[in-house]
Formats: C-alpha cells, structure tokens, sequence
C-alpha cells in the first residue's frame, strides 16, 4: 500500500516526466504502482529502449533502475542496455547498472554519496540524454 504522500510525490515525477515527452522524444510514460517505465527510441539507429524505476522507498531511498525489454518489461540481458563502451551502462557487471548518481546500484557500487537524492524525472532525463549521445 503506498500512503498518501508517497503516492503524491511520484504522481508529481510522472508528471514531470511526462513534461519531457517533447524534448527527449519519449513514447512511454507510464506508471505501475511505484514503478515508472520510461520509453524512448535513440534517433542515431531508431532502436527503442525502456527505462524501469522501481522508487518502492523513494524519496527515503534511491530508485532501482534498469533497462528492460519494452515488450516484457524484463531486464532480458544486456541486449536490452544501450552500450556506450561500458561507461555509464554497465552491461557486463553483475548485476547490469547505470553508472550515474542517482540509482540504488550507483550507490551500493560506489557507496553512499554526500548528495541528496535526486529526483527519478532528474535521473530520466540524465540516463536518456545519455542514451541518446
């Protein structure tokens, strides 16, 4: 069950990752409970990917993040993952990350930063943008 707050503050990111439709080109935005996917197509080869924010915690607790399969919604192994050489998409690690401040994986990587917790449309449009370079 998420409380009201809760429930109230990841209404206000889907919200404002819906707000990014038009800049980063996103095809889905949708929410399942506390879980976000985020979908866009990389202009470079038109191959569609799919971001998947598990924020059970959030804002106490960074979100989970990954990619999945657009159809499946499954994390299905790194041909899911954008490659970029391995510096930000971790494909090859276990478990796959992105290598961005703001995701749990981040964090239990390289440990606890003096930062706040970023919000998921923040850490969105950072994984995309760098998705999409």
């Amino acid at each position: 069950m998420i409380n009201g707050a809760v429930e109230a503050l990841l209404a206000e990111q889907t919200r404002l990752i819906e707000d990014l439709r038009p800049e980063l080109d996103l095809t889905v935005v949708e929410r399942a409970g506390t879980t976000l996917f985020v979908g866009f197509v990389r202009p470079r080869d038109g191959r569609e990917f799919m971001l998947r924010l598990r924020c059970d915690g959030w804002p106490v607790r960074l979100p989970s993040v990954d990619f999945v399969n657009p159809a499946t919604r499954v994390d299905e192994g790194p041909e899911v993952w954008p490659s970029d050489g391995e510096q930000a998409f971790k494909t090859t690690s276990q478990p796959r990350f992105i290598c961005l401040p703001g995701s749990l994986e981040y964090q239990n990587s390289h440990g606890p930063g003096g930062t706040s917790i970023p919000k998921p449309a923040t850490f969105v449009h950072q994984v995309v943008m760098k998705a999409r370079a």
